[in-house]
């Protein structure tokens, strides 16, 4: 997409966004502490804008922005959300689900095995990691859930495993 394009993108997404979104809107793009699959996986409004996100809604907490059609390592397409939060307005994740199909996610788990990620469970969600990538996902197990996948850059090198 052009300059043009996301400029355009840009400035219908304020219109329908309100008077907060449009107070973030004259702050520059953040450059991301890191990319999965072209994500930003952190970031401001124009971080996220650039990156695709669009039809983003305030729900007086924060903004989540919403991008259709994401592929990661060959799996969906599926939704991905950025949800912003704070003053100034950030996000640190970027989560992907199926609207429709709670089993969209679970190919994801073979295709990161095959590439030689780590896993464990826990209670909730099941965590791959791959050394020494910061990079950290972690895919819903409840079976009532939407089973989303949630992917952080963990620069702090916190254990993530129990």
């Amino acid at each position: 997409m052009g300059r043009t394009a996301h400029v355009l993108t840009f400035t219908l997404l304020l219109a329908a966004c309100g008077d907060r979104i449009a107070d973030q809107a004259a702050e520059p793009a953040l450059a991301p502490t890191a990319v999965f699959e072209g994500l930003p996986l952190s970031g401001n409004l124009a971080t996220a804008v650039a990156a695709g996100f669009g039809n983003c809604l305030d729900d007086g907490r924060g903004v989540r922005c919403f991008r259709e059609d994401v592929r990661i390592m060959g799996v969906g397409p599926v939704r991905a959300a950025v949800d912003l939060i704070g003053a100034p307005a950030r996000f640190d994740h970027v989560t992907l689900w199926h609207p429709t199909d709670q089993s969209a996610m679970l190919p994801l788990r073979d295709v990161l095995a095959r590439d030689g990620w780590g896993t464990c469970l826990t209670p909730d969600e099941e965590r791959f990691w791959k050394a020494p990538s910061p990079l950290r996902l972690a895919l819903d197990t409840n079976y009532w859930g939407k089973r989303r996948l949630v992917i952080r850059s963990d620069a702090a090198g916190k254990a993530y495993c129990p």
